[in-house]
Formats: structure tokens, sequence, C-alpha cells
């Protein structure tokens, strides 16, 4: 793919001509006290420090904040520790925050406001929600995406960054650690039933593989049952290999997701959602699970990460019910006497093959014996049927109970409220205390030379405190403990993959959504690169050189790759251009097509060859079907403008008859232009945009739309502009119109990030799709 590298001050775009409005914001309310923000507080293991994240929780379950050191004792194996370091660390505040979203007309949806970047100073918790899909029964996924959409929507709160990572997703899906609910909601859309893993149709599959013994031999020939258990243990068999294979593609997931969180600062938590583990078979223990297991909760310890579980399978009914078969032959029938009732040959029947009276009377015999052995059976399956439930309850239950236990987490079990469960975890997260300690052992078996694990055990002497810590830890040595050297690659894949835009070299990414005719949809995407952070080398010949390594990936809402480019370009300046790329930055543009409507993420690294610095930045993006002729709109090109520039002048290709008409669109501000969009008070605004689909009134062959903008910051409403009708002027492509509009920035608005909202109502369409809204991003500066 070619790239295009031009300074700021050249940028030019062409998505459409606009027409629009112009309007003077008003000043925003006060701004309210900040959040507090985190406490640089890291749980870590080295050499000589051990650092435990504990959590205590009264009766009820609620957090105790009020402790002091003296009232833990910590025991490292069975020696009590001395405590050297103690803190509370508090992470999220009492009560859950709601979705932030914009007033609406009337019939209007709401729709949340996006998010302003975080900063990893400002991240108070960071959660990834892993769904098993390939464990998960299809009754049990729709109660699971409807406490996800409860927790993105009311649970959540500023400072969370959250991911929601599917098992059978691809290893991108780890870029969807976010604070946008926006993002996470087009990610609970993924989850579905996956009908090639392990979870069958309901969690309360009817054991097939139970077995009683009466006393019967079941090789016997005279065991009519045997050939069909024979088949159904083949059956069965199968099925828990199957299983175990989807169960390792599980914990190989959980495994990436803890290596990704492993970079990220402070405690760092799992909500695996999923339903039951084979962890027996008639062979035994399933010896590859357990080592699995030991693996993930050493890296969840190792990485600082509390694994939390939830039992998507909901309250456990282990009463037997009308579907549960117990009846069956007890197999003491008389050897002449076949289960239908008729008569071997030659045991003396009568004509036609009925049986004469005295035969007859000794078959209502043994038939009577028959029916009281077959009741006694049928007993003793009940209760076999009761026995093995309780036991395959538990053992189902042991995996997700293990992972809670080694690595300080909850397990939620038995409840059919699977947002309460949710809520509970993030209400234990609400703080923790930090304790640190000097280890006396020896990180290293001496005997051995391998790391070994050291139990650790945390005691509270008020009564009545439920205390929840690691099981233990793997000691590091010196030379494990040492940053690794990363190649040019590992430098770039781990920009891309922090959930934090690295800031070796400033970026500053804008991906937008189009479509035009011919070319279908696409995503074009304005890079801004600071070229103050780049190594330029002084040529002979006057020029100056800089080397950079530029990679972009484009990841669907399912972590899935849809497109990437890796590029190695030399920028070359000379004189004035040199100068102003210094001051202004650099600016690359690129395209990739978009085949399907959907949630992507674009992500872009820019390592500078020199020095080895590496920026990352990053961008959600949601693409409409414009091929189903709903009314959609493209992405919000956005430009300051000084007053001195702004003309009017005929025959500039806009519509008359707007307050715009004849506007020069041209930026005299480098920091203006779309992909910076660092405006100063006092510039006008100019924002250009598309409208596709809008239907036509089969009297005049014109739309009937309307047009309002929003201007938002920390996620309040601060101008609201007046509903407008759209004119599109002299216009002749009616499905793919161009509109836009302009807003003066008062002087009273202070320096921040703020957010415009465009909502664009078609008349002329009835129900949900008659609206359609773009946000874009853009900062005041003095």
């Amino acid at each position: 793919m070619k790239l295009k590298a031009i300074i700021a001050t050249a940028l030019a775009l062409s998505f459409v001509p606009a027409a629009g409005q112009q309007r003077t914001a008003p000043p925003p309310e006060p701004k309210g006290k900040g959040t507090p923000q985190q406490q640089e507080e890291v749980v870590t293991v080295t050499t000589n420090l051990v650092q435990v994240d504990v959590v205590v929780t009264d009766k009820e379950d609620k957090p105790v904040t009020d402790l002091l050191p003296e009232d833990f004792e910590v025991f490292e194996g069975k020696k009590r520790q001395q405590i050297t370091n103690f803190s509370f660390i508090a992470t999220g505040g009492a009560a859950a925050g709601a979705s932030t979203a914009s007033s609406s007309p009337a019939g209007v949806k709401a729709t949340a406001v996006p998010p302003a970047p975080i900063r990893p100073e400002q991240v108070r918790r960071t959660v990834a929600i892993v769904v098993d899909d390939l464990g998960l029964s299809f009754e049990s996924v729709g109660y699971v995406q409807k406490a996800l959409r409860k927790f993105v929507e009311e649970q959540m709160q500023p400072g969370d960054q959250v991911a929601i990572i599917r098992t059978s997703g691809d290893t991108g899906a780890l870029q969807q650690i976010t604070s946008d609910r926006r993002q996470l909601q087009a990610a609970i859309e993924n989850v579905r039933w996956n009908p090639a893993g392990r979870g069958g149709l309901s969690p309360f599959q009817q054991a097939t593989d139970q077995k009683e013994s009466l006393g019967v031999n079941e090789n016997s020939d005279d065991n009519p049952m045997r050939g069909i258990r024979k088949s159904q243990e083949f059956m069965d068999q199968m099925e828990r290999e199957r299983g175990d294979i989807y169960a390792v593609g599980t914990f190989n997931t959980l495994g990436f997701v803890i290596n990704g969180l492993k970079e990220l600062p402070g405690r760092k938590s799992i909500i695996f959602i999923s339903e039951s583990f084979r962890l027996f078979s008639s062979q035994g223990r399933n010896l590859t699970l357990m080592q699995l297991l030991r693996r993930l909760t050493d890296q969840a310890n190792l990485a600082s990460t509390v694994i939390y579980t939830l039992d998507a399978s909901g309250l456990q009914d282990q009463n037997l019910n009308a579907s549960d078969k117990v009846a069956g032959t007890g197999y003491l029938f008389d050897k002449r006497i076949l289960t239908s009732g008729t008569v071997s040959p030659g045991a003396g029947a009568g004509p036609a093959g009925r049986p004469s009276s005295p035969q007859l009377g000794v078959q209502r015999a043994d038939l009577g014996a028959q029916a009281e052995v077959d009741s006694v059976a049928a007993f003793r399956r009940l209760d076999a049927l009761a026995s093995q439930r309780e036991q395959q309850t538990f053992e189902s239950q042991s995996v997700l109970s293990f992972l809670a236990q080694q690595t300080g987490g909850l397990f939620a079990r038995n409840r059919n409220d699977l947002s309460g469960g949710l809520q509970r975890m993030m209400n234990d997260q609400s703080g923790y205390y930090l304790i640190g300690y000097r280890p006396e052992q020896q990180p290293i078996d001496p005997a051995t030379g391998q790391r070994r694990f050291h139990d650790i055990t945390v005691k509270v002497g008020r009564p009545g405190l439920r205390v929840r810590a690691r099981a233990g830890y793997y000691g590091l040595t010196d030379e494990s403990g040492r940053p690794a050297r990363r190649t040019r690659e590992e430098q770039l894949a781990a920009a891309l993959v922090s959930p934090f835009n690295a800031g070796g070299v400033g970026l500053r990414l804008t991906s937008l959504f189009g479509s035009e005719e011919g070319k279908g949809s696409f995503l074009r995407s304005l890079l801004h690169i600071e070229a103050r952070d780049l190594t330029f080398s002084d040529e002979s010949d006057g020029g100056h050189n800089a080397a950079i390594d530029l990679i972009a990936v484009n990841f669907g809402d399912n972590g899935r790759v849809i497109d990437q480019f890796s590029h190695t370009h030399t920028i070359s300046l000379r004189g004035d251009a040199y100068q102003q790329a210094l001051q202004n930055g650099l600016v690359f543009n690129f395209d990739f097509p978009v085949k399907e409507a959907g949630a992507y993420q674009m992500r872009v690294a820019v390592r500078d060859s020199a020095s080895a610095r590496v920026g990352s930045a990053r961008q959600f993006v949601e693409v409409p079907d414009v091929s189903k002729n709903y009314l959609a709109l493209s992405g919000l090109i956005v430009k300051g403008l000084t007053p001195s520039v702004v003309k009017t002048a005929p025959g500039d290709g806009l519509p008359a008859g707007t307050q715009a008409a004849g506007a020069v669109a041209a930026a005299d501000d480098p920091q203006a232009d779309p992909a910076v969009r660092r405006l100063r008070q006092g510039m006008m605004l100019d924002y250009r945009y598309a409208i596709y689909n809008a239907q036509l009134d089969p009297a005049t062959n014109r739309p009937q739309l309307t047009t309002q903008m929003r201007l938002f910051r920390d996620g309040k409403e601060v101008f609201t502009g007046r509903v407008l009708p759209f004119d599109p002027g002299k216009q002749t492509d009616m499905k793919r119109l161009g509109a836009g509009g302009r807003l003066r920035l008062g002087s009273e608005l202070i320096p921040g990030d703020y957010f415009l909202q465009i909502m664009v109502t078609d008349a002329l369409t009835k129900g949900k799709n008659r609206t359609a809204t773009q946000w874009i991003d853009f900062e005041i500066v003095n």
C-alpha cells in the first residue's frame, strides 16, 4: 500500500462539499472537582521484596478499609514475616457509574458519550472479562449477554479499563481494552453460542454414563443392554476427548490475556465466565487440565492478576424430574422368556405360539417377581442418579473454584442473577491492602537450581472478617527480573497490544468512515506524527533525513485482523519544509477497504529507527451497512478557521441558501487541521460530512432531513444547536449528500477536550433507522 507523507500545513481532504449551520457556543458549566488519581502502587514480587494484595470483607461482603499493620499476620510457609510495607489502595467509588448519555429528541434513542482518552495514571481498575463461548451452553448465552450489557451501562466507573474477550476469538481481541462503552457493546453483540464448542443446548445435561451395580454381570450375554451401553460409552469417551481439546483452547486464551495484562500498571483482574469442566473421567484425573490450571495460576500471580470466576449455568437444580427415566429390567427373567413376553420355541407353546394355561401361570408368577426386582432397581437408580448429579456438580465447579482460590478472587455460583455476581466482583475490587515483606528464603532451590513455590497465608486478628490473598508465588532470579531486550518487531507488536498509547513518538490518529460509488466503504486514516520526536540526520547536500517503521492494523470487533500493512519510510526534508515539520509535525494518510459492516479498531505504531523510540495510537470506528439503504453518516472532518480567512465567494461548490454558503474551507493554522484539531478560542469550528441513503419525497424528489449539532465536555452537554432543515442545494446525487456547518468557539470556552456530535433525522423514515449520528473529538488550547 502506498503511503503519502505531507506536512500538516498542506493537508487536503475531499470527502464531499458541505451544506451546514453556523452558531456561537455559550460557555460550559464550571468544571467540577476531579476524580482522585490512583496511587502508583504495583503488586510486585522481586528478589528482595514481596508485596501481597489482600482483600478483607465483613460478613455481608462489604470491604473493610480501616485496618492497621498490626491487625495482619503474614506467613510464608509456617514462618511469620515482618511487615515492612503497608498501604490501602482505593480503586473504585462506592456507587456504580452509570452510562452517560446525551439527551435526545423524542423518539430518538440516546447515545453514550465517547470518553476522552484515558492516561495510565488515571486508570483505577483494569478488568478483562473472558467469556468462554467454547464452553457456554445455548441457554446460558442470552443470560450472559444481558448481564454484560447491564455491567457496561450501569456498573462501570470512571477510570475503569475493560475488555470483553471470547475464548474463540483471535488474539487481536485483547485490543478491546477500553473505557469506551460503545466499543464494549459492540463486543457483547459477538458473544454467541458456539455449536462447535463443548457446551450443549442446556447447562443441565443429563448424565449419560451413570451405572448402577445390581449384582448382574454387565458383560454377560444375558444382558440385553450390553450393546447399547458399549456404544454409549464409546460416544461418551469421544465427547470427553472433544471437550478436553476445547478446554485447552479456553485455558490458552486465558494465558494470552494474562500475558497481555502483565505489562499494565497496578492490580489487574480477569472475570472468567464459563460453565463446567471435566476434571475426571473413567480413566481418572485429567492430568493435562491440571497442569494447565497450575500454569495459569502461576502466570496470574506473577502478573499481579486476580481471577474471578462466574458459573453461568445458574442455580443448579439437583432434584429429580419427570424427564429422568429410571425404569428398566433387573435382568432376572426366566431365560426362556424374552422381554416381548413370548415363549421361546420348545417351551411348551400352544396353538399359534401362545403358552398353554399351566405355562401362562408360570409366566405370570415370573413377571410378578420381575416387577418386584425392577422396582428395587428403579429406586437404586434414583439414588445413584441423585448422588451422581451431586458429584458432577462438584467436579464441574472445581476448576472455576480453584482458579479463584489460588489467585485471591471470588467464585460466584448457584445464582441466576449473573449481573449481581458481576456487581459483587466489582465491589470486591473497590480497594485492597498492599502488604510487603522481605523474604528470608532464597528464591532458587539450591538443590535443583529451579524456582520454587512459596506458600503465603494472611490472617486478620479482628473477629468476624474474611480475608482473601494469593496462595503463594514463585521466586524470581536477578536475571529473570531484568526486562529482556526487544527486537524491532517485538517493540512494534508490544505497542500495538498495549491498551495505552505509547508516547515515545507523539502520534494522533483520526480514522473516518466513508463510502464512494464504485469504491465501496472504506476507512480513511490521518496519522499526525510529532517530527520533534524523530531523529533527523544532517546530510551533506543540506537535507535532513529520518527513518521510521510504521505498522497499521485494522481489527474487527471479534479481535480478528481484517487488514494490515507495515512500511519502512525515509523522510527527506529541506529548508523551510524541515523547520515547518519540526514545528507542526507530519501527516500520513492511508485507506483501508471495508467489505462488511461492523465495529472496527484501527491501531498504528511508529518506531524511530535511530533512537528505537516507539509511539502508538488507536481509534474505534463503527461502519454502517450502506447497502441496506439505511440512513447513515460518514466520519466528521473538523478543522479550525480564523475569522480573517472566512470569506464569501459564489461558485465554490457549496449548496446555496445556507449560512455557510461560499465559505472557503482552508485552515491557516496547521494545528487546527483535521489530523490534529487543536483549536483556539475565537476560531470557527468547520465540520463536513456525508449523508447516505436519505429517502426522497415522491412528489418533490427531495429529502426531508433535519440536522442538529451538540458539544460535550467531560461527558456533559455544554451546547445544543437548533434543529435545522437540511437544504441539499444543487446537489444531484441524493444517495450521497454533502453536509456541514460552522460553530464559533466562544472566548469563554475553557481549554480542554471536547466532543462534537452531529445528528441527522429523516422524516420520511419510520422506526429506529430514522436518525443517524456521528462523533469526533477536538481540543481547545490557549
